[in-house]
């Protein structure tokens, strides 16, 4: 089952973005890109395939609410969604 390789890197990924959060790391995921742009800027073999663009880092601010929506980048979905995760 090759897309089990994607779902191993999806679940390496969600293990470091705990492991991060743990130390008081901010983690983003980086979702208004063009993958295939990233994947010409950074000259990658034809065969891979970008899942995911993360930033990591020590975070200036904390925030209950995305970036893309509290710049006016992209707004939210669907509100009724995020309704269980608001405190």
């Amino acid at each position: 089952m090759p897309e089990t390789i994607r779902y191993s890197v999806v679940a390496a990924i969600q293990t470091l973005w705990l492991a991060a959060r743990a130390e008081g790391l901010g983690v983003g995921w980086v979702s208004i890109l063009d993958p295939g742009a990233v994947h010409d800027t950074l000259d990658l073999p034809p065969d891979w395939t970008l899942i995911a663009y993360l930033c990591i880092g020590w975070p200036e601010e904390e925030h209950d609410d995305p970036e893309l929506e509290r710049h006016g980048w992209q707004k939210r979905m669907c509100d009724e969604a995020v309704k269980p995760l608001l405190r």
